[in-house]
């Protein structure tokens, strides 16, 4: 894991989408793993100003979205399907038959779950996937626990996870999303791993130690050859 300290969320921003933009001129057909929340939207919009410039840029790149709260409909205006049509869906032009999307609220998840982890499976492995820092140190909904799952798969959400929405506790059920599995993480050809936002400071000093655990999943990221991980040092 190559470790870049930025003075701050908005340099941070800029410097992982040049990197992503350099990865898109390299291959323009890339397979785009898109997380959620706060730490990527920065990069979206910088992104963005890219498309602006240069329309063609993005003409090519296949996305996949890499987890959804289950509970809340998709059309919920917190849910990742509608945060990616806000910030990276719309901004850049991606076409519908370009954007790999997934519904957790289907009775049969389990089915929804296979079809997933098979078009990463025929489609992948994904050229880039981007991933924020959870507090507890998770990635996508992959949370601490005895052990951690390899394929796309359900997922039970820690009490920290669940504070984005009170409405994601309102179910009959535990909260829950569906999410990438470390496999498909770990696969990846290159991740982009963003550490900023409030109240990362305990899982990024975990992470320094550089002690692969199951108790923060993001810790397994030092076993991928290829990980540019951005650290806002305002953040930190």
């Amino acid at each position: 894991m190559k470790i870049n300290y930025v003075k701050n969320y908005a340099d941070l921003s800029e410097k992982a989408s040049a990197s992503i933009i350099q990865s898109v001129k390299e291959k323009s057909d890339l397979l785009f793993c898109a997380a959620t929340g706060g730490s990527p939207t920065g990069m979206y919009a910088h992104m963005h100003q890219a498309h602006v410039a240069h329309p063609s840029l993005f003409s090519a790149m296949r996305t996949i979205k890499m987890d959804e709260w289950g509970i809340i409909p998709s059309e919920h205006p917190d849910s990742c399907e509608s945060y990616l049509k806000k910030h990276l869906l719309g901004p850049l032009d991606i076409s519908e038959d370009r954007y790999f999307s997934f519904d957790p609220n289907l009775k049969d998840y389990q089915s929804e779950c296979n079809r997933v982890q098979q078009y990463i499976e025929q489609e992948g492995p994904m050229d880039i996937c981007i991933l924020g820092l959870g507090k507890n140190g998770h990635i996508a909904f992959n949370e601490p626990g005895d052990y951690l799952q390899a394929p796309f798969h359900k997922a039970i959400l820690a009490e920290s996870t669940i504070q984005h929405d009170p409405t994601l506790s309102q179910g009959a059920e535990p909260a829950f999303g569906l999410c990438v599995g470390m496999e498909g993480i770990l696969q990846a050809k290159k991740i982009i791993f963003l550490i900023t936002g409030k109240g990362k400071q305990e899982a990024y000093k975990t992470i320094m130690e550089k002690k692969i655990t199951t108790n923060c999943p993001a810790t397994f990221l030092w076993m991928h050859p290829n990980v540019e991980c951005y650290v806002d040092q305002e953040a930190i």
